[in-house]
């Protein structure tokens, strides 16, 4: 008889984050959205071990001023803020990007919403000195996101795909470790000319510990 591990679902309480939320808790829990072209921040502490996440839709508020979590320039302050009132310094915090799918475009490329967001997200990290450990980007498919905030490792498979093994779905440009390289690589396409997924793994290891929840992957996903 073969007994799987359970999957992160399972032991932990699952709140589901929708465009424009922004949480992080102490308590252990797992975080989960579905992303397209917009873009989640994963927050991980890695010497309290809690995390947080966020889902904005577009990289800037406009100009009327509306104040919400919708846009990055507000969701990615509000939850960096959210973890150092938790605790947190942010010497002690590290990022995982996720999203930005080529999904809502229109004319130039360049121009493309999540590419956008993308781009947004990498420089409020850098500019905050939070170092990007991981990343699955860009692609023309949707996620599935999971984050275990108990080990900060977060949990990943595509939408709307019967297929749901392991093999990505499309091409993936691996990266080494740098998040500097993020935006190089997201110029890649395929012959099709659109973009490949972008994913990063820092070589020195993404996660502190194991937390015994996530010690095994459920089918259909992919650690990250």
């Amino acid at each position: 008889m073969h007994h799987h591990s359970p999957s992160p679902a399972q032991l932990l309480a699952t709140r589901t984050l929708l465009p424009g939320d922004v949480y992080c808790d102490r308590i252990p829990q797992c975080l989960t959205t579905v992303l397209g072209s917009c873009v989640a921040v994963c927050l991980w502490d890695q010497r309290l071990r809690f995390g947080g996440m966020n889902h904005f839709l577009l990289p800037n508020r406009p100009s009327n001023g509306e104040f919400s979590g919708r846009f990055g320039d507000v969701a990615i302050p509000h939850l960096v803020e959210a973890m150092l009132a938790e605790g947190s310094s942010v010497r002690n915090l590290q990022a995982k990007l996720f999203g930005g799918a080529y999904v809502l475009h229109a004319g130039d490329p360049a121009f493309a919403v999540g590419r956008r967001n993308v781009e947004f997200a990498v420089a409020a990290l850098r500019s905050a000195r939070i170092p990007i450990v991981a990343s699955r980007l860009s692609g023309t498919q949707g996620m599935v996101i999971r984050q275990c905030t108990d080990c900060g490792d977060v949990w990943v498979r595509p939408t709307g795909s019967a297929d749901r093994s392991l093999q990505p779905v499309l091409p993936v440009q691996e990266l080494s470790c740098s998040s500097e390289d993020i935006l190089t690589a997201m110029v890649v396409r395929n012959d099709e000319g659109l973009p490949l997924i972008v994913r990063t793994r820092s070589v020195t290891g993404a996660v502190v510990g194991r937390c015994g929840v996530c010690s095994s992957s459920p089918f259909g996903w992919r650690r990250t």
